[in-house]
Parts: C-alpha cells; sequence; structure tokens
C-alpha cells in the first residue's frame, strides 16, 4: 500500500470534519467588506451620485440676486433639469449661458420659452418676458452631449457670471 490514509481530526463536538478555519475566516473577512461596499455603493446612489436624483444630483448656485438649480451629476444622453429662479423685479429678464455650455449640453426644451435669443462671443442669451413684480422661474430640459466633467459660466441679468460645473457619467 503506497498511500497513506488520512483521518480526520475529531472537533469537540464529535463531528470529523477536514477544517480549514485560517481559509474560512479569511473568507468571512472579504464577504463583510464586500456586504459594507455594497452598503456604500447603494447609499451613494440613493443619494444621487449616480446622476438619477436625490440631494447630491442637483446644486443650487447664487448668480447675480437670483439663483440657477443645475445638474451636479448628470447621465449622458440623459434628460435634465436647470431651474433659473429670477429675483423680483423688471419683467424682461436675461440668462447668459458660456460657449461651453452649447458644446456640452443640448436644450430641449424651455419653458417658459425665451422671447429672444442671440448669440454673441459671451454665449447665448436668452431673454425672457415674465410676470413684472415677484420673483419668477425658467425650467429648461437639458441632454448632456458627451461624458466627462462640463465647466462652463452663466448670469442672470448681465451681472457677473459664476462658474458652474456637472460631472457627466457615462
Amino acid at each position: 500500500m503506497t498511500g497513506v490514509l488520512k483521518v480526520p481530526a475529531i472537533r469537540p463536538d464529535g463531528l470529523q470534519l477536514d477544517e480549514h478555519r485560517s481559509y474560512q475566516e479569511k473568507l468571512w473577512t472579504v464577504e463583510r467588506w464586500a456586504w459594507a461596499a455594497f452598503a456604500a455603493v447603494t447609499l451613494a446612489a440613493i443619494l444621487g451620485a449616480s446622476g438619477a436624483g436625490g440631494p447630491l444630483s442637483h446644486q443650487l448656485s447664487q448668480v447675480g440676486g437670483g439663483a440657477i438649480e443645475h445638474p451636479r451629476i448628470a447621465r449622458w444622453q440623459a434628460t435634465d433639469t436647470i431651474i433659473v429662479h429670477f429675483p423680483g423685479g423688471s419683467a424682461t429678464r436675461s440668462l447668459t449661458l458660456a460657449p461651453p455650455f452649447a458644446q456640452m449640453f443640448q436644450v430641449e426644451d424651455v419653458q417658459p420659452p425665451a422671447r429672444r435669443v442671440e448669440a454673441g462671443p459671451e454665449g447665448e442669451v436668452l431673454h425672457f418676458q415674465l410676470d413684472q413684480g415677484g420673483p419668477a422661474q425658467v425650467v429648461m430640459h437639458i441632454r448632456a452631449l458627451s461624458p466627462g466633467l462640463a465647466r462652463y459660466r452663466a448670469s442672470i441679468d448681465g451681472g457677473a457670471p459664476r462658474d458652474l460645473r456637472t460631472f457627466i457619467l457615462p
């Protein structure tokens, strides 16, 4: 007889099993780290890090006397929303979007529609006729044209422009 028959060790509970306890403990450790990673990814997606809604997906930036709510994280080829909050005052308002905006986004719809659009060296200027007096808002539906980091400038009523950023996921 050339081979030796190996008898498994007898555990305190009486079972005769070959155990690789250190391997099993390492496997359990890896499993727990994987659970933590899956939980972190799920929580990040719920908070909006995937660009599909949630508090992390949009940002409110103060621009001049108004504000622009724009996507912080967007999805490539998915429709997203920019909301421009104009301060109260004049009925004629304008929004200026620098040229990089048009290179990274396609405007699908604007509500209410712009009364006039001008293109110039500072970018596109959208002029709106809004109700006079109280604050008003304009909703723009946009679609990202390519993935990556979009950097653009925006200003309200010809005021100081504000740098805005949107990270576009593939």
